[in-house]
């Protein structure tokens, strides 16, 4: 059992960013959850059912723009930053920058023309065909969010950086649903262009609170070996594109299987079952730029200790609502409409994939902080197979029960083989909780 002591040690010098964190996730989770209320009561499920396609194919457009440079940038800006070098940390700021957006404009055209060719959506493909030159536009601005929120996180503005990709999206498109609820303009197309206006609005408000944080930064001179930055932040892309896989197949799948109103249900219950883990993320917001520093000074005691008790509170605070999702899903998917509780049992299959996620806690991030970033890359990379032909092979017989079962189940595989690889290449027991009933200097 968990003594008190050791509950003091984790939240000693972090009590107030972890409490923070907690509560910026819960914000952005909350009005995440109300988007998603207010959009199936304005364009249905099918209309559901589309946006998640669409927002699909946004997200890995953005994802391959950032080039793996959120998790570079992050690791690299927060040694920077412990050691109070300004100039290498505004070199590095400028060159990943300027590489996302660079990578986003020119894969803006081969997004669209690609996905413009696929039988996505059933009945409907030709309008969320019709979408594509419109979204595309968002690509760019979402992938410098994501790499701006990382560096403000590297520098100790965990909250901010939080608050800037994680609340202030879903903040814009709620008041933008509501505007156009409002006035009677609800569609998908408005839908759309609310939210890639949004997109436009985040960024811009990210990049002016960096530079109210570190005012003249831009300027700052220094420099950053740009291959070194690639060298590390590829193997990361491999790693993000391959976690992106394992969240998105699903999605796809039964895009090109199933009609967009059972992608709608199923898109909605993936989203809450994927709330949940704003637990390990509002953590990890804290523990991963400590991760890097930790493993940059050779502090391994440090190190396993403030990874075992990352694990054991994190499963501590979802345990109650994955228990909630598991008995009683029908009552939450009935707040989006009578037509969404079929996806009941989808949501259970999904959320106890999620409990083994939170369970093993943030090895993921430990491995990618810690220098093994082609160690997670093969591991996400098997694990994103395995989600692909388990879709294949469930969907068409099972539809959206099948895509949860084979989306929970390459989730365990992955996270169950994340945690061995920590156990042996940081010799790092993460789910050791016995061993935090002893002071620090006592850990083996």
């Amino acid at each position: 059992m968990m003594t008190m002591r050791s509950f003091g040690s984790f939240f000693e010098g972090r009590a107030f960013r972890i409490a923070t964190a907690f509560a910026v996730q819960i914000m952005g989770v909350g009005l995440s959850f109300l988007f998603s209320i207010l959009l199936a009561r304005l364009i249905g499920v099918a209309g559901v059912g589309l946006y998640f396609l669409a927002i699909t194919v946004v997200d890995i457009g953005a994802t391959i723009s950032r080039l793996g440079l959120e998790n570079a940038g992050l690791r690299f800006a927060s040694i920077a930053y412990s050691r109070g070098d300004r100039g290498t940390l505004a070199a590095l700021y400028r060159r990943s920058m300027g590489l996302a957006l660079a990578a986003g404009i020119v894969l803006a055209l081969p997004v669209w023309l690609i996905v413009s060719h696929l039988p996505l959506g059933g009945d409907r493909a030709a309008e969320l065909r019709a979408e594509l030159p419109l979204l595309v536009f968002a690509l760019a601005p979402f992938a410098l969010l994501i790499i701006q929120a990382e560096f403000l996180k590297g520098i100790g503005a965990s909250s901010i950086g939080t608050f800037a990709h994680a609340v202030v999206p879903p903040l814009l498109l709620l008041a933008g649903s509501i505007a156009l609820w409002l006035l009677e303009a609800a569609t998908l197309h408005s839908i759309f262009v609310t939210y890639v206006v949004v997109a436009v609005v985040a960024m811009v408000h990210a990049v002016a609170v960096w530079s109210w944080r570190l005012p003249g930064i831009w300027r700052e001179p220094g420099a950053f070996d740009t291959r070194r930055l690639l060298r590390t932040s590829m193997p990361v892309l491999l790693v993000t594109s391959m976690n992106l896989v394992m969240g998105w197949t699903d999605i796809l799948v039964l895009g090109i299987w199933a009609d967009a109103k059972e992608v709608g249900i199923y898109g909605i219950s993936m989203r809450i079952a994927l709330l949940t883990a704003f637990v390990l993320g509002a953590i990890n917001v804290v523990v991963a730029p400590q991760f890097a520093a930790l493993h940059a000074e050779a502090n391994v005691a440090a190190l396993r200790r403030l990874a075992q008790q990352s694990a054991f509170w994190t499963s501590v605070v979802a345990a109650p609502a994955l228990l909630v999702l598991v008995l009683v899903p029908d009552l939450i998917l009935q707040l989006f409409g009578p037509q969404f509780k079929e996806g009941a049992w989808a949501l259970r299959i999904l959320a106890l994939g999620q409990f083994v996620n939170l369970a093993t806690g943030p090895v993921g991030t430990l491995l990618l902080m810690t220098g093994h970033e082609k160690l997670m890359r093969n591991n996400v990379a098997a694990s994103a197979a395995l989600n692909l032909l388990g879709n294949l092979i469930l969907v068409p017989s099972y539809g959206a029960v099948g895509a949860a079962a084979s989306t929970a189940l390459s989730l365990a595989f992955m996270n169950v083989v994340s945690w061995i690889m920590v156990r042996k290449k940081l010799h790092i027991n993460i789910l050791d909780y016995a061993a935090l009933r002893t002071p620090p200097c006592a850990s083996r």
